[in-house]
């Protein structure tokens, strides 16, 4: 919630839990299964050829903590139901890759000619769009493909394991990564009803970096002026539909990237019981971080910023903004340095800007070097940049 200043390996041991197949450190893929659904399942690495996990109830206590607080712990083998799965050889867990100052254009893997997961392959999976050219990025290219077959997980989901992947699944529950490199795809999380922090997508523990989320929806089903999307830092999203959310994209460290995704549907309460004036919810907000780049989004519906960057945290440098066509908020893109000095290495490039409370694309201080260029507005018009310093 921004502020906004209006004066301002192939063969794995497979465990069975509620819904999901475990493959330990590689996959959590949904399958049509016949164990009973069940709360707070956790999905943990470990070392030993039989592994267990266990899925205990949340207390109400556990239930209202704030997702810093909330975890739920996999009990010790004698308190878990035996395993009846034939032993297969378990790899250690891999080690994550330290994060690197500069983060590289990731590769996508190609359908056909035998490649899997977490192959390199030489085509990347990024491209910039040029808005001019393009048309907006619509609802049936992102977010959960149609058909998509889904098996309901009900209650919180916590990762623990390196590298696993979690598919198809209707959540019912929040999601919190704890581990390196696990990759969320063809989903969609609905989040429950708490009367605390509702974050659909929870990795700010510093230890997920590498966690993407692909093709998959983040809809809340409870709405509250606390119900947020993805917080954290360490992720990619791409093809991801966020709405219903106060803040879609919260960031407070290094090496996100949002792609090719639609941001829209804010929620806003006038009455908002965190702040006098209303709701300040923003399409992303960015609070601390390095290397942040906002690319070929199609980005609406906020009050206060359809991005925001504060430095409340933390200093934030190298942000790029390129190729998305984006609204909303009172200015588009509202930057404020907040005694941290100037946001270096700032580009915003080749978007076409809607429309704005105060017909204001862009609020940056004169002190902020604003790269980039290519910016145009929907319908013609000059593209209004206000130089203020805040």
């Amino acid at each position: 919630m921004g502020i906004y200043t209006r004066a301002r390996s192939r063969a794995l041991l497979p465990i069975t839990l509620s819904g999901v197949i475990l493959f330990t450190g590689v996959a959590v893929s949904a399958k049509a299964l016949s164990a009973p659904e069940t709360n707070g399942t956790d999905i943990r690495s470990t070392s030993e050829s039989s592994v267990t996990a266990t899925v205990p109830d949340l207390s109400p206590a556990q239930e209202s903590q704030s997702p810093d607080a909330r975890s739920v712990d996999a009990a010790t083998p004698e308190q878990s139901a035996p395993d009846t799965t034939a032993p297969v050889e378990t790899p250690s867990a891999p080690t994550a890759p330290p994060v690197p100052d500069t983060v590289p254009i990731e590769q996508e893997v190609l359908a056909g000619a035998g490649a899997a997961v977490g192959d390199v392959v030489s085509q990347p999976r990024l491209v910039i769009p040029d808005p001019r050219q393009a048309p907006e990025v619509a609802p049936s290219t992102v977010g959960l493909p149609p058909g998509t077959p889904l098996t309901v997980h009900n209650g919180d989901l916590t990762i623990r394991t390196a590298g696993a992947v979690v598919s198809n699944l209707d959540i019912r529950g929040f999601v919190r990564v704890e581990a390196p490199n696990v990759t969320i795809k063809n989903s969609i999380i609905r989040g429950r009803a708490t009367d605390s922090h509702a974050i659909m997508i929870y990795a700010g523990l510093g230890t997920s970096a590498g966690l993407r989320v692909l093709d998959s929806e983040l809809a809340p089903t409870y709405k509250t002026p606390l119900t947020n999307g993805v917080y954290g830092y360490g992720f990619t999203l791409t093809r991801v539909d966020i709405h219903d959310v106060i803040d879609a994209v919260h960031i407070f460290g290094d090496n996100v990237t949002v792609e090719n995704s639609r941001l829209h549907g804010n929620l806003h309460f006038e009455n908002d019981p965190y702040h006098s004036d209303g709701s300040h919810d923003d399409s992303i907000q960015i609070q601390s971080g390095r290397n942040i780049r906002i690319l070929g989004n199609t980005i609406s519906g906020s009050y206060n910023a359809a991005v925001q960057i504060t430095q409340d945290r933390d200093v934030v440098s190298n942000v790029t903004i390129s190729g998305n066509k984006i609204s909303g908020g009172g200015c588009t893109v509202n930057v404020a340095e907040k005694g941290r000095g100037p946001i270096a290495g700032l580009t915003v490039s080749r978007n076409v800007f809607g429309t704005s409370r105060f017909t204001c694309h862009m609020l940056v201080p004169p002190t902020t070097p604003l790269l980039g260029d290519g910016n145009t507005v929907e319908g013609g018009g000059a593209l209004k940049v206000v130089r203020r310093a805040q």
